[in-house]
């Protein structure tokens, strides 16, 4: 789909997603009518109403009347009411990514940052450093960042491309971040090989002008002669962790830096390396990028810490796969004086199936975990994968790990084993966020 193909008037199924919400707003700045529809009203749909969006909660065949385009996300069934009557009336049905591909394609400069983890982090840390060099642009992130998820320029584009669905494939980068690659969507691919063979094609989509920025271990997977490797053009060195964020040396094509993070944890320096390697590409002054490294601070859900009493410190985070538990219970290790104590809601049942080994093992620098019950997302249950048995399973490895059934009963087990000097991680990609407003 090219810009030019979006009608006027566009309807969305399932606007209070984070990307959804993007289009949305970047549309109604280009001029374009938009509605939207959810099944719940939240912060997303509150804050798109503010900006004068028409979002009908629940969905009914009639939000659609007058629309001349539907959008609807992965998760909105084909027998959606919405989707049916767009269908049956002949209005054209598109998914999400194939706007913001039609959208993103139709700038000059187009960046995208994909890989399993990090790509949220980086797609923000990269709109801070074009705001900082004054480079106008537009920003689609999969976070919220400052207060929103969406920023509105005309020069250049930056956007997160997410491999779920394979839907990077609809972007068109002339400059393609990849931070990393590991099976994380056992819906979509059949094993390793598949994200590889999937991340390959999105890398080498990238035109004989443009560059591929990566780290040293996949220099293998994508043959670009355009290819830059971050950790070795821009290596770190004398890394120190203060307050568990971390300040390091790098040297550039112009001269010795010293970099000092804002966010912690020690993943956030290979971060840091991809983002000046592309400031580098754009010409962006070192000494701007290591400015807007320092002020980056960091995106909502990503390790956020928010205040509850009687607890040391609480953290709020979206790490959902394995590698990115082990790590966020790494960081929190590195900074506390007491215990370590998780809560975690494993995000849909295929993934907790794929990775039911790695769900315990990677709590094993935690003196505690309490699984919550599977959000189930767009997935109907797995006979046999479930909280209870993982909780269960993780246990006869040794964990000190339980099961807990709803909010309620974790936060008694909270106040219960938590104490002024140990670190609470909640983590999930769910709706396991609410569970910080209820303590």
């Amino acid at each position: 789909m090219k810009l030019e193909e979006i009608p006027h008037r566009v309807h969305f199924v399932g606007c209070g997603g984070i990307g959804m919400s993007g289009l949305m707003q970047h549309l109604q700045k280009l001029g374009y009518e938009v509605s939207g529809s959810d099944r719940v009203q939240s912060e997303r749909t509150d804050a798109l109403r503010n900006l004068g969006i028409r979002v009908h909660i629940g969905h009914n065949a009639d939000n659609v009347d007058g629309a001349e385009l539907v959008v609807r996300t992965s998760a909105v069934p084909l027998d959606n009411p919405e989707v049916e009557r767009a269908l049956s009336c002949g209005i054209p049905v598109a998914l999400r990514e194939e706007v913001l591909g039609g959208i993103f394609n139709s700038f000059e400069t187009r960046i995208a940052v994909c890989g399993t983890h990090g790509k949220t982090t980086v797609t923000a840390m990269l709109h801070q450093l074009l705001t900082e060099a004054k480079v106008d642009h537009t920003a689609f992130i999969g976070g919220v960042y400052r207060g929103n998820n969406y920023f509105f320029g005309n020069k250049v584009v930056v956007a997160e491309a997410c491999e779920f669905n394979r839907s990077f494939l609809c972007l068109r980068p002339t400059v393609c971040v990849c931070l990393n690659a590991e099976l994380d969507h056992p819906d979509c691919y059949k094993d390793f090989d598949d994200v590889k063979r999937a991340f390959a094609r999105f890398c080498n989509s990238v035109g004989k002008s443009g560059y591929v920025v990566l780290p040293s271990e996949l220099k293998g997977l994508f043959p670009h002669r355009n290819k830059i490797l971050f950790d070795k053009a821009f290596s770190a060195e004398n890394i120190r962790a203060i307050d568990g964020c971390c300040k390091f040396n790098v040297s550039t094509p112009q001269g010795a830096q010293q970099v000092q993070l804002s966010v912690p944890g020690e993943h956030n320096v290979r971060n840091a390396l991809a983002v000046l390697a592309v400031a580098d590409l754009l010409n962006i002054p070192p000494q701007t990028a290591v400015s807007a490294l320092k002020d980056f601070n960091g995106v909502d859900r990503r390790w956020t810490e928010r205040i509850v009493d009687g607890i040391g410190k609480t953290v709020l985070d979206y790490a959902h796969h394995p590698t990115e538990i082990a790590c966020s219970v790494a960081t929190a290790r590195s900074m506390t004086k007491g215990r370590v104590l998780c809560v975690f809601q494993p995000h849909t049942y295929s993934r907790t199936r794929a990775f039911w080994t790695e769900f315990a093992e990677c709590f094993r620098q935690a003196d505690a975990v309490a699984y919550l019950p599977v959000y189930s997302a767009r997935e109907k249950p797995i006979a046999g994968v479930n909280s209870y048995l993982l909780a269960q399973s993780a246990a006869e490895r040794g964990l000190n790990a339980c099961f807990q059934p709803d909010f309620a009963s974790v936060r008694q087990w909270i106040f219960g084993n938590c104490g002024a000097d140990d670190t609470l991680l909640i983590l999930g990609a769910g709706d396991v966020d609410k569970l910080a407003d209820i303590l």
